[in-house]
């Protein structure tokens, strides 16, 4: 039988006919500045600790330790309490050029906390020190097979330049995750909408509508128009 991985994330394991994630994939959630990706990737980790009691790890390529805890406690998710009972593991990686995604200092974290869920926010740096797209293409692949044999849920964010849902531009790393999401904007009258789309999920049936996000206070919700 084929395990769930629901995300928590308000509204979102909804659009799943499984309602969720299947259990050991690999999930790319992809789209332009400000669309809402590091606070999705948060969420993911941070309810599948409050929720599921699922450890987690957080690795951030770009941002600091300190920075992801102030957004979310900003966004009412405090992380220190499920830090302190092993549930939640925040780290910076070190971006070296030519180096792995996963270096062996989180990889054996991972190996010794044996979580269910992995965050990567975000893969872009990498290719952007990548000697080219086949080292990247490469490095990923291999960072995306270790994390498979290790039994857990990824969840990696990465950047889009356009986000143009009528015409969307494939990377090529948005071929090799078991999943796609695509987060961006679309124009609505005189402002814009954030807005989510699943565009692949193995395993499970999914909405192919186009999903309205919200992000206030309390985080991220995506909505379904009825």
């Amino acid at each position: 039988m084929v395990g769930i991985i629901k995300t928590g994330i308000p509204g979102l394991d909804t659009v799943f006919e499984k309602k969720g994630f299947i259990s050991n994939s690999s999930v790319l959630v992809s789209g332009e500045p400000g669309a809402g990706k590091t606070i999705l990737a948060l969420e993911f980790i941070y309810y599948g600790a409050k929720e599921y009691k699922e450890p987690g790890i957080f690795v951030s390529s770009e941002q600091s330790v300190e920075k992801i805890r102030e957004l979310a406690f900003v966004l009412n998710m405090p992380l220190e309490q499920y830090e302190k009972n092993g549930l939640i593991t925040i780290k910076k990686v070190n971006i070296a050029k030519g180096g792995e995604m996963l270096p062996d200092q989180i990889l054996n974290e991972i190996k010794s906390k044996k979580p269910k869920r992995v965050v990567l926010d975000s893969i872009t740096p990498f290719e952007l020190l990548a000697a080219d797209q086949r080292d990247f293409r490469l490095k990923l692949l291999s960072m995306l097979e270790e994390i498979n044999r290790q039994g857990v849920t990824l969840l990696a964010t990465g950047e889009k330049k356009l986000t143009d849902f009528d015409r969307i531009s494939f990377n090529a790393e948005d071929f090799l995750f078991d999943g796609l999401i695509l987060m961006g904007r679309q124009r609505k009258t005189v402002n814009y909408q954030r807005v989510l789309s699943i565009i692949k999920m193995r395993g499970t049936k999914h909405s192919e509508e186009l999903h309205p996000v919200e992000i206030t206070e309390n985080g991220l919700r995506v909505l379904t128009i009825k």
